[in-house]
């Protein structure tokens, strides 16, 4: 095969044989295969919404052009700094036009010359301004001028290297840390699956994506396990999925001993994206424009109580909050105890103040009762005896009693169950056990659960119209996010279920 074939990125997205027959009917099969494609391949810009609370768009984008010139991105956004050839091409710019000017007027009366110098000075002034914001811009949707876009570019043609008989050593990541990757981030230690013989800190690699495969039983498998030495350098199974070349910042035996940490430092990328990783925390969010949008379309005001169902990780629900002006109560509810941690996080990066968190199924979130409203606010709350309501006033959860300090311990040294007998005596029992338990903690700490931060205020459903707006982004197919590598079904414990479910 031809290196040139090999070693490049044009990936054929898999479907569901039922799915690819329904869209490919719906749409035709030319413009369906043009969709798969597209897919297949990152957005052409970042958007980042702005925290109007601590910043706004013009200083946003003053700073990330300042952190872009100091990081000296030579391997990212192309243009995206003011170099010093640019500032050098404007003032040329300025004494051509001089110079042209000065021509011009030789034929031109007094009205007609300041017709075209005014027309020029502004010509000059939008290019002097494109050259200084470059790719950076502010939305021009009515509404939202708190939007920044950053442009990316790509697909760009990397040279991996080759040679005859002499293939570039090579790591292999999982789809999902390939989908970051194409999206702006590093290559981080999880998600490398394989990696070449051999490999030592510093070397240059060739980057690569396992994508799930046809399994034996009639699924889809990945078919590498992590740790894996590459024996085949020219295995057909990674042709055209090669999406940049990078250095190792670890060797072999590193990264697979390794929990976290940057594996590969990506410096020639198929496309190239931005990274906003730990980039302006609190005053920025990387967020897809239709999520933005949805937010604004509810039109929060200020004071108002809205609820905000299936809200993990929390991006509507700081805009919500934002727009609100953190003046109000935003209610976010979610299933799962890890994302509505997720979502306290966020807030609290943010510096918002309005949001109240529950771990909640939407599904449930109706409290029907015949009592008074008073009764069903106090019934619908998991009555706790240690943990008040979580707020995103600060980032850990606030223990109005801790039973594993160290003061509880020594005065109560465990949990004591207490042993009537049938004469009517009592008496504190410690089992061994607890015992054991208890001195475990004492010297590894409190477990997640125990822990400070750890829990999260429970609801058992809400009353009747108790909120003035009501935010529904139900979970869907998720087929706009991109890029996607894999779109056919993944194995779940209860069998096979869709990738868009």
């Amino acid at each position: 095969m031809d290196p040139a074939d090999r070693y490049c990125y044009n990936p054929v997205l898999r479907w569901n044989p039922q799915v690819e027959a329904y869209f490919s009917k719906a749409y035709g099969p030319h413009h369906f295969y043009r969709i798969s494609q597209a897919l297949t391949r990152p957005s052409c810009y970042s958007c980042i919404r702005v925290n109007t609370l601590k910043s706004t768009s013009d200083a946003v984008i003053e700073k990330l052009l300042a952190i872009i010139q100091e990081r000296e991105l030579d391997n990212a956004v192309d243009g995206m700094h003011v170099s010093e050839s640019n500032a050098a091409a404007k003032f040329d710019m300025e004494g051509n036009l001089q110079s042209s000017l000065g021509e011009c007027n030789d034929h031109l009366n007094l009205d007609e010359q300041k017709k075209v110098a005014v027309g020029n000075f502004e010509q000059l002034n939008s290019q002097k301004k494109s050259l200084e914001t470059g790719p950076i811009s502010k939305c021009q949707l009515p509404g939202l001028d708190y939007v920044v876009f950053v442009r990316g570019s790509g697909p760009h043609t990397i040279e991996y290297g080759y040679e005859i008989d002499k293939p570039p050593k090579e790591v292999i990541v999982s789809r999902k840390c390939a989908e970051a990757v194409l999206r702006g981030a590093q290559v981080y230690v999880p998600g490398v699956l394989a990696c070449s013989s051999h490999v030592e800190k510093g070397d240059v690699v060739a980057v690569s994506v396992a994508v799930e495969q046809p399994g034996t039983d009639g699924g889809w498998v990945v078919g590498i396990t992590r740790g894996t030495v590459l024996q085949d350098p020219y295995h057909f199974e990674r042709n055209a999925l090669y999406i940049g070349r990078g250095v190792t910042m670890l060797s072999r035996a590193g990264i697979f001993r390794a929990s976290g940490g940057i594996a590969v430092d990506m410096n020639s990328r198929v496309f190239k994206l931005p990274s906003f990783h730990d980039v302006l925390e609190g005053e920025i969010f990387l967020q897809n424009l239709p999520s933005i949008v949805t937010a604004h379309a509810l039109d929060p005001q200020q004071g108002e109580r809205i609820l905000d169902m299936c809200a993990a990780p929390g991006g509507k629900t700081t805009a919500i909050a934002i727009l609100m002006k953190d003046k109000g109560e935003v209610v976010a509810v979610d299933r799962s105890h890890n994302k509505v941690m997720d979502i306290q996080k966020l807030a609290a990066e943010m510096g918002l103040h309005c949001i109240t968190t529950y771990k909640l199924d939407a599904l449930k979130a109706v409290c029907r009762s015949n009592e008074s409203n008073d009764m069903i606010t106090a019934s619908c709350r998991k009555d706790t005896e240690d943990v008040t309501l979580q707020s995103s006033d600060s980032p850990r959860v606030q223990m109005e009693k801790n039973p594993y300090s160290t003061e509880a311990f020594n005065t109560d040294f465990t949990c004591r169950e207490i042993v009537t007998n049938g004469e009517g005596n009592q008496r504190a029992y410690t089992s061994k056990a607890d015992i054991r338990k208890n001195i475990r903690r004492m010297r590894n700490g409190p477990g997640r659960n125990q822990g400070i931060g750890g829990r999260v205020e429970k609801s058992k459903g809400f009353s009747p119209n108790s909120f003035d707006r009501v935010l529904l982004d139900a979970p869907c197919s998720a087929l706009g996010l991109r890029p996607r590598l894999f779109a056919s079904e993944v194995r779940d414990k209860g069998g096979w279920v869709s990738w868009f479910s």
